[in-house]
C-alpha cells in the first residue's frame, strides 16, 4: 500500500476510535458533549483552535495571495493575530467563567428579557446557519479542488456507480468541478468530486456526533501535526529541487522576471501611496470588527472547554 493512503487509512481508523472511545463520557449530558466537561488542557485546546483555522480552504487563500499580489498581501491576515492575543490575555478567561455551553448563551447572560432571547435567536441563526454555512461551503469546495486529482473514483469504482450520478449532476446542471463544461470528463469528475465530499461529510459526522468535542480535538492535534510535517516536507523537497533557499529569488525572477520576483518576495509596501494607507487603515480597523474579534465560535467553545483560565490564555496565545 502506498504511504499516502497508509496514512489515510491510519487517521481513518484513528478517528473512528476515538470516536467511540469517547461515546460514553459524550453521551452523559450537553457539557460534556459540546464542552468536553471542561477539562481540555490549554495546548490541546491552541491547537484546536489553529487546525480549525487552517482548514482546506487556508493553502489555498494564502497561495493565491502571495501569487496575485506577493507577501505583502498577507499582511491581511495580521488582523487575525491581533484579535487573538487580546482574546488570550483579556477575553478567553472571560469565556470560561461565564459559564455557559454556546457563544449565542452568552446574549442572555449580559442582557435580559424577552429582548435578549430574540438577539440569542438572530446570533444563533444568523452565525450557526448563515455564517457557518457559507463557510462551510468555502471549505468544502477547497476541499474539492485538493481531492479532485487525488481520488478518480470512476477508476476505482464500476461505471454502473459513477455514471448515473454523472447523469444526474449533468441534468441539474451542477458543474462541481474545475473542468470546462467543454471537457468530456467533466461530468464524470463532478461526481467524483460529489462522492468525495459526501465521504469527507460522512466521516467527520461520525467521529464528531459520537465522541463530541473530546473526538473532535483529538483528530484536530494528529490532523495538525500531520499539516505541519507535510508542508515541512513539501516545501524541503522543493526548495532541494531549486539548489535550496538562497537560489528561490533567482528562480522567481527566472519564471516572472526580476521585477516581478521582487514584488512576490517584498514584506512590505511597495510605496507609501495613498493606496497603501487607505488598506492600512483598513486593516486597523478590522482587527477589532471582524466577526471573530471577541473569540465567537468555536475559539469560545474551545477556551470555555479548558479546565482553568491560565489553559484558556494559554489555548488563545498558541
Amino acid at each position: 500500500m502506498p504511504w499516502d493512503a497508509l496514512i489515510v487509512a491510519a487517521f481513518i481508523i484513528y478517528s473512528v476510535s476515538v470516536g467511540l472511545r469517547h461515546r460514553r463520557l459524550a453521551s452523559q449530558n450537553l457539557e460534556e458533549y459540546f464542552l468536553a466537561g471542561r477539562t481540555l488542557r490549554g495546548w490541546r485546546a491552541g491547537i484546536s483552535m489553529a487546525a480549525t483555522q487552517y482548514a482546506a480552504d487556508t493553502p489555498l487563500l494564502v497561495t493565491g495571495l502571495i501569487a496575485t499580489a506577493g507577501l505583502f498581501a498577507l499582511w491581511r491576515l495580521w488582523v487575525y493575530g491581533i484579535a487573538f492575543l487580546l482574546m488570550g490575555f483579556v477575553l478567553a478567561a472571560l469565556w470560561r467563567r461565564a459559564g455557559v455551553l454556546t457563544d449565542a448563551e452568552l446574549t442572555e447572560v449580559r442582557y435580559q428579557g424577552n429582548g435578549a432571547a430574540v438577539l440569542r435567536a438572530v446570533k444563533a441563526v444568523h452565525l450557526g446557519t448563515v455564517v457557518n454555512c457559507t463557510v462551510l461551503a468555502m471549505v468544502l469546495i477547497a476541499a474539492s479542488r485538493i481531492a479532485e486529482p487525488f481520488l478518480p473514483w470512476h477508476l476505482w469504482l464500476p461505471a454502473g456507480l459513477i455514471e448515473p450520478l454523472a447523469s444526474l449532476m449533468e441534468r441539474v446542471d451542477f458543474l462541481f468541478t474545475t473542468l470546462p463544461v467543454a471537457h468530456p470528463d467533466a461530468w464524470i469528475y463532478a461526481a467524483n468530486n460529489a462522492i468525495s465530499i459526501s465521504a469527507i461529510v460522512a466521516f467527520t459526522w461520525l467521529y464528531s456526533t459520537t465522541g463530541g468535542l473530546r473526538s473532535v480535538v483529538s483528530t484536530d492535534v494528529v490532523q495538525f501535526a500531520i499539516m505541519m510535517i507535510a508542508t515541512a516536507l513539501y516545501a524541503g523537497a522543493i526548495l532541494s529541487q531549486i539548489g535550496g533557499l538562497g537560489a528561490l529569488p533567482d528562480r522567481l525572477a527566472t519564471l516572472y522576471g526580476a521585477d516581478a520576483a521582487r514584488g512576490l518576495l517584498s514584506f512590505r509596501p511597495p510605496s507609501w501611496d495613498e493606496v497603501t494607507i487607505l488598506f492600512c487603515t483598513v486593516l486597523a480597523v478590522q482587527w477589532f470588527a471582524q466577526v471573530n474579534a471577541d473569540g465567537t465560535g468555536y475559539l469560545a467553545q474551545r477556551s470555555m472547554a479548558c479546565r482553568s483560565d491560565t489553559d484558556a490564555k494559554v489555548a488563545a496565545v498558541i
